[in-house]
C-alpha cells in the first residue's frame, strides 16, 4: 500500500512524540527522575534534534556537501553581479528561526492534520486568471494553506493537485499537472497561472514541455525551484528524488525540450539563502525572469511576507501575456 504524503507526516509525528515519551521513561527508570521533568526532556531532545535537522539541511545545500566535481551548477556572471553580502550573525540566526519554525509548523501541523482543509474563496475572481497550486517534494497542497489567503485576497482562484504517489516519476506527475491545467482551463473558461513551490516547478516545466500539444497556460511562477538539481537530492529518497541531482539527465533532456516561449513566461523567486534547493544558481534558468531575494529558507518562502508580495507582483507581471498554446 503506498501511503500519501499526510499519513507519512502523521507517522513522523508519533514517532516524534514516541521517542520523547521514551526519553521520559528512560530518564524516570534510570535516574529517577519525575515523568513530567523526564518528558519535558525529551521534547527538548525531539526540539534539538529537529533544530540540528534543519542546521544540517543548510549546510548541505548552501555549501553543495556531497557533490561531485562538475556537478554542482554554475553561478551565472549575471547572477553573481548581484549575489548580496553575507549575512550578519543576526540575520543569519533569524533565517535560521524562520526556517525552523516553518518547518516544523508545516510538517507536524499542516501536512499531516491540515489537508482537508478549505482553501479561502477568491475576492472578485474574474478579474485575474485561475491559480493552479504545484506543491514539492514530499508534500501535499497543505503547504499552500500560510500563503493562498494572501492570493484570494488579491482576487486570485486558487486550486490545487496533490502529486502522487509520493517518491514517484517527475514525468508523471507532469501527466497530472497537465491534466489539471486542462480541466481549470474548460471549467473556468481561462488558462491558468501555475505557482509552484521547489519539485513542483519541474513538474509543471516538464508538463508544458511534454510530448503533444501542451495546454494553454498564462505562465509559470517558481518558488526554491531546483532547476539544475539540488545537492540535498542526493540525500533523497525515490525516484523524484533521483531525477532531481545536480545536472542529472533527466534535468538536462527536460531543458532540451523547452521552447524559448516556456522561458519567457516563467519567473523563479529564490533565496541566496534557501536551506534545500541550493547551492545557489540552481534556480537560475537562461531566457526565464528571476526574483533573488535573501535571508529567506526553503520551506520560509512559502510563508514569508516578502515572498508573499514577490508572488503577488510575478503573478500580475504574468496576467498580462497572453497563454501560451
Amino acid at each position: 500500500m503506498k501511503l500519501s504524503a499526510a499519513a507519512l507526516r502523521r507517522i513522523a509525528v508519533a514517532l516524534q512524540a514516541a521517542a520523547a515519551l521514551g526519553c521520559a521513561a528512560a530518564l524516570h527508570a534510570w535516574l529517577g527522575w519525575p515523568i513530567a521533568a523526564g518528558l519535558l526532556a525529551g521534547i527538548g531532545v525531539a526540539l534539538a534534534a529537529y533544530g540540528l535537522s534543519v542546521a544540517g539541511a543548510f549546510a548541505i545545500s548552501l555549501r553543495g556537501l556531497g557533490e561531485p566535481a562538475g556537478t554542482r551548477p554554475p553561478v551565472p556572471p549575471v547572477l553573481q553581479a548581484i549575489r548580496p553580502a553575507p549575512l550578519t550573525l543576526a540575520q543569519a540566526l533569524t533565517c535560521f528561526l524562520r526556517e525552523y519554525a516553518a518547518v516544523f509548523r508545516m510538517f507536524n501541523w499542516l501536512q499531516p492534520f491540515c489537508s482537508q482543509r478549505r482553501f479561502a474563496p477568491a475576492r472578485a475572481p474574474a478579474s485575474h486568471p485561475p491559480l493552479l497550486l504545484v506543491h514539492g517534494y514530499g508534500c501535499n497542497h497543505a503547504v499552500w494553506l500560510d500563503m493562498q489567503p494572501a492570493l484570494a485576497a488579491a482576487g486570485y482562484h486558487c486550486e490545487a493537485i496533490d502529486l502522487e504517489p509520493v517518491f514517484g516519476d517527475i514525468d508523471q506527475y507532469a501527466l497530472e499537472v497537465r491534466a489539471a491545467i486542462a480541466r481549470i482551463a474548460a471549467t473556468t473558461g481561462q488558462p491558468p497561472l501555475l505557482l509552484c513551490h521547489s519539485m513542483g516547478g519541474l513538474a509543471a516545466r516538464a508538463a508544458l514541455a511534454g510530448r503533444g500539444a501542451a495546454p494553454p497556460c498564462r505562465g509559470i511562477v517558481t518558488l526554491g525551484t531546483p532547476h539544475h538539481g539540488c545537492a540535498l537530492a542526493r540525500y533523497g529518497s525515490g525516484f523524484n528524488a533521483r531525477q532531481m541531482r545536480c545536472g542529472s539527465a533527466w534535468l538536462r533532456a527536460l531543458a532540451a525540450r523547452e521552447k524559448p516561449r516556456q522561458r519567457e513566461t516563467l519567473v523563479s523567486i529564490f533565496s541566496w539563502h534557501d536551506s534545500i534547493a541550493g547551492p545557489a544558481g540552481t534556480a537560475w534558468l537562461d531566457g526565464a525572469h528571476h526574483i533573488a531575494l535573501a535571508g529567506i529558507g526553503h520551506v520560509s518562502l512559502l510563508r514569508h511576507p516578502r515572498v508573499t508580495q514577490a508572488v503577488l507582483g510575478a503573478l500580475a507581471q504574468l496576467s498580462a501575456v497572453a497563454p501560451t498554446a
